[in-house]
């Protein structure tokens, strides 16, 4: 298509991969896991945006097109040498600089084009074109793939771009429209969080609704340009996309209706294409620079976005309003566009697009197929084998996704139901994976999800007993992150089994008590009617007083001290699988593995009756 960059689409795609490491790397490995202050994270990562700031000032220097060349044929380097990499401070860093660099090939792509139309339109084809691969590989990206299967597809990928970075030459448009350059960054915040977040359209419709999405997003690859419209037009498509964020950032993966999230997310994928296509074919002739200045604070825009978000499940305040400002200024940045009527250009052939779509329909389905299992468990016939894991958002010690070899620790343990804390179902902070699909899919179980904090983040029960009853309890605030306490009754053997998981979230030292006390109402209302098990990250130590409370409330310890629950050396023993005083237990286990910072831990009760009956 005529009036595309594919060099800038392939680009992104590149820049893509990139940034899926290095925001998940900013929490797992600079951040550990909330242990680094939010505003020494945020520094570190501004330390990466600042020098496309300068690409601008350096033109009178070095060329536009130079730096590009430069800075595109680095980000390549970069992305082999992430490939190569086996986690730890290496990706950290290569990450980081492989971010830089693409931001700097982005910025001087930008200053150098004679048409930003066409840049404009090739970051959108990027997008696009890296949703479409991340629902073809089940979200789960190249980076964390085995090198047999990632290093093909990678060549093919950087080969693309590097072909097309040498190859292609600013055009002779006239078109120089500044403005819409900054919602770059914007635009790539709201497509991470919501609009290419194939895990977002898993949840609200599962693998259908993927290659939907997919599918949809050809319109960001060959969006078919014809007449230009009005401002009038535009308007409508601001308030849709609006409407469309606000409705995703509160409500949209939670209700009741998830064939409405689809639709809504479509709409507003669809009206992010027009505002954006639209406001493009203004003539507005600037200086150079002026088009790098303005991409490179869009993007830092994107960083100062991101934090304002996701900064606040650890800082404690309100963030939902931080989607919809981001569409409201991407509205006013395709509304200001003006009307004419002599940039129109053809509409694509039929044919590109309609293979386009098939393609991104046909991967999408397929994806499950290429998904292995774990060894199948073997759980007792008789107890019931209980485990709790914190999986730390899926990433192991070394800040490298390990889900399938955290499912596979899980299928060792052999347990009838599983409680899981720290699940991410879709955070663009950390890559955009459904946690919970992946384990339950790989170990094929059914899963119960209850959020914690926002819809993305919270706690989950795998099973494979049928499940009888839920509630969903919100429990009060203690630390800066929400905490809830999910309780199942199952049926074990033909005999009801209250099944509770949660992630509780203290306030400094324990002081109040008053969430604890809550979760020990909880405990003792259910075990009015039948035994109780209490699993999940409690951060509680043995013999404290929010240990005491729970042990008020009736239950009791089923292990011998001292029973570490962290990985490697670490003594605490935080984690816990509690019970009412009608179990038997054996066979605990807390295997040393560095798939998390957390060790899985289980154990094996027996009723009374069956302990006499075996």
């Amino acid at each position: 298509m005529k009036h595309v960059r594919w060099d800038t689409a392939l680009g992104v795609v590149v820049f893509v991969d990139m940034l899926r490491v290095l925001l998940p790397s900013l929490i797992t490995l600079f951040g550990q896991a909330g242990g680094t202050p939010p505003e020494y994270m945020g520094l570190f990562a501004l330390a990466w945006f600042l020098p496309a700031m300068a690409v601008p000032w350096s033109v009178s220097i070095v060329s536009a097109r130079k730096i590009a060349l430069v800075a595109g044929c680095g980000l390549i380097v970069a992305r082999i040498v992430m490939q190569a990499g086996d986690g730890g401070e290496r990706q950290l860093y290569t990450a980081g600089v492989g971010v830089a660099l693409g931001l700097v090939w982005l910025t001087a792509t930008t200053t150098d084009s004679r048409d930003t139309t066409a840049v404009l339109r090739g970051l959108l084809a990027g997008l696009g074109i890296a949703t479409m691969l991340h629902a073809a590989l089940a979200d789960i990206d190249l980076a964390w793939r085995e090198p047999a299967f990632a290093v093909p597809l990678l060549v093919v990928e950087l080969a693309a771009f590097g072909v097309l970075l040498l190859r292609t030459r600013p055009g002779t448009s006239t078109a120089h429209a500044v403005l819409p350059l900054a919602a770059c960054g914007p635009v790539l915040l709201l497509w991470g969080m919501f609009l290419g977040n194939t895990a977002h359209f898993h949840r609200m419709g599962g693998v259908v609704a993927v290659a939907a999405g997919s599918a949809a997003t050809v319109l960001w690859v060959w969006w078919p340009t014809g007449r230009p419209r009005s401002r009038r037009h535009r308007i409508v498509a601001a308030a849709v996309l609006v409407a469309a964020v606000g409705f995703l950032s509160i409500d949209g993966l939670d209700t009741a209706y998830p064939g409405l999230g689809v639709v809504v997310t479509l709409s507003a994928l669809f009206s992010v294409a027009v505002l954006l296509r639209e406001a493009t074919t203004v003539d507005d002739p600037v200086p150079p620079s002026r088009r790098g200045h303005v991409t490179a604070l869009s993007m830092l825009g994107f960083l100062i976005l991101t934090f304002a978000y996701y900064a606040a499940f650890d800082l404690g305040y309100p963030n939902w309003w931080v989607p919809p400002l981001t569409a409201v200024f991407i509205g006013i940045v395709g509304v200001a566009g003006t009307d004419v009527g002599e940039h129109a250009v053809k509409r694509p052939a039929i044919l590109p697009v309609a293979f386009t779509a098939a393609a991104a329909v046909a991967t999408a389905l397929v994806a499950p197929l290429w998904q292995q299992s774990s060894p199948p468990g073997n759980p007792p016939p008789d107890g019931l084998r209980v485990a709790a894991y914190n999986i730390r958002m899926g990433y192991d010690l070394s800040g490298r996704l390990a889900l399938d070899r955290q499912a596979d620790v899980l299928a060792a343990l052999n347990a009838h139901v599983i409680a899981l804390s720290e699940v991410d179902r879709g955070w663009f902070l950390n890559g955009g994976h459904d946690n919970l699909r992946r384990l339950a899919d790989r170990l094929d179980m059914e899963l119960v999800w209850a959020p914690a904090d926002g819809n993305h983040w919270g706690d989950a029960v795998l099973t494979n007993l049928k499940t009888t009853g839920v509630k969903r309890h919100t429990l009060v605030d203690g630390g800066p992150t929400g905490a809830q306490a999910l309780e199942l009754t199952l049926n074990h053997r033909g005999s009801p089994v209250t099944f509770i998981a949660t992630h509780l979230q203290p306030p400094p030292d324990w002081e109040p008590l008053a969430q604890v006390e809550q979760l020990a109402r909880i405990v003792a209302d259910a075990a009015e009617t039948g035994p109780v098990v209490l699993a999940g990250d409690l951060n509680i130590e043995p013999d404290t007083p929010p240990w005491d409370v729970l042990f008020d409330a009736g239950l009791t310890d089923p292990f011998a001290r001292p029973f570490p629950t962290m990985a490697g050396d670490a003594v605490q023993q935080i984690d816990h699988i509690l019970v009412t005083g009608r179990f038997d237990v054996y066979d605990a286990a807390n295997p040393d593995v560095p798939y998390s910072d957390h060790r899985p831990i289980a154990v094996t009760l027996f009723l009374e009756e069956e302990r006499y009956s075996r």
